[in-house]
């Protein structure tokens, strides 16, 4: 049999690892629901080297993120389109935050990361602080747009199929698995939170996280940073702004709730004096896992089944470097996948 891999789902986990092995010349074909809405077409898309609640590098940042500025770049040149937009992101600061974030900008590892900022820099429209630290090496990715022109270029090379994916569709062979009349030798599913059903894959801690995301518009808001204050202020360009997020461990559904909308808009109301006005309203469910960290792998007594998933919130940080180690994975013999990502852990 030809050496050939299925893709099951077209998020920022299947897409990235397509892409990947669209450039390493392997054979491929992407199955992608026509209908349900990744989490990833609803994400903001924001990507963070810090994680403010204990002021530390985000896991992994500096070897991830140079391989992510290079992939989205190379996205942008293939199709075409501008995805990435590097923004610095400002925090204002408690005394005790302060105190914390003046230790990080003495320690040379955060030299990449973090910058102290005076108070009157800050742009119009947002309450005033006593203290702000300034986090560069940050923005955010158009994950809708990439990943709608992702689907285009995909299909028009015959490599995508817009079908409802059952497991009981599968079927083993010698070598491999067949689907619909598609024969491969492995199938790899990036099905983002839909993973938690798998039957291929009930040992994995899977905690699927949803979230909602508002968008408002807010004329003569500074645009020129992404403001993080117990929320964050995204902006989108012509007075438009990403607000969010909400996180419920509870429902697992994409309803929209008053809950989540008034929460979202009364903690933006401490951080900005403007008036505004709400234009949009998303929900989402996160692939997230118990430990937070990816997870990648073969399942360990079918060997023609794959998994590439638990992003979470860091997918636009994560995909690109764990796409490309998920492809040396499958198509080199024995390459080793890191501890802390492989799914062995759980199984």
């Amino acid at each position: 049999m030809e050496k050939k891999f299925l893709i099951v789902g077209q998020g920022i986990a299947g897409s990235l690892l397509a892409y990947d092995m669209y450039r390493a010349g392997l054979n491929f074909t992407i199955v992608a629901s026509p209908d349900e809405r990744a989490a990833s077409n609803v994400a903001a898309g924001m990507y963070n080297p810090i994680v403010f609640k204990r002021l530390t590098k985000s896991w992994m940042v500096d070897d991830v993120l140079p391989v992510m500025t290079k992939i989205y770049q190379d996205l942008e040149n293939d199709l075409g389109c501008r995805f990435l937009f590097p923004m610095d992101i400002i925090k204002p600061l408690a005394d005790n935050e302060k105190k914390m974030w003046d230790e990080r900008m003495e320690d040379a590892s955060f030299s990449d990361y973090i910058v102290g900022m005076e108070s009157n820099s800050i742009g119009k429209g947002f309450k005033d602080f006593d203290f702000y630290g300034q986090v560069t090496n940050s923005g955010y990715l158009l994950l809708d747009k990439l990943l709608k022109k992702l689907r285009k270029f995909f299909k028009s090379k015959g490599l995508l199929v817009e079908a409802n994916f059952k497991y009981k569709d599968i079927g083993f062979i010698d070598g491999g698995i067949t689907w619909h009349g598609i024969s491969a030798e492995t199938i790899v599913f990036c099905e983002g939170h839909h993973a938690a059903e798998n039957p291929y894959f009930k040992g994995v801690g899977f905690n699927p996280t949803k979230g909602e995301l508002l968008e408002i518009e807010c004329e003569g808001l500074c645009e020129d940073y992404i403001f993080n204050k117990n929320l964050f202020v995204m902006p989108l360009g012509k007075n438009r702004f990403k607000i969010g997020a909400t996180y419920d461990w509870k429902n697992r559904n994409e309803e929209l709730t008053l809950e989540a909308r008034k929460d979202l808009l009364g903690r933006l109301d401490n951080l900005i004096s403007l008036p505004y006005t709400v234009v949009n309203h998303w929900a989402g469910i996160r692939p997230t896992v118990i430990d937070r960290r990816p997870v990648l792998g073969t399942h360990p007594f079918h060997k023609h089944v794959a998994i590439f998933n638990g992003l979470g919130t860091k997918g636009v940080m994560l995909a690109p470097y764990f796409a490309r180690e998920m492809v040396r994975f499958l198509s080199v013999n024995d390459y080793p996948l890191a501890k802390e990502v492989d799914i062995r852990r759980f199984l």
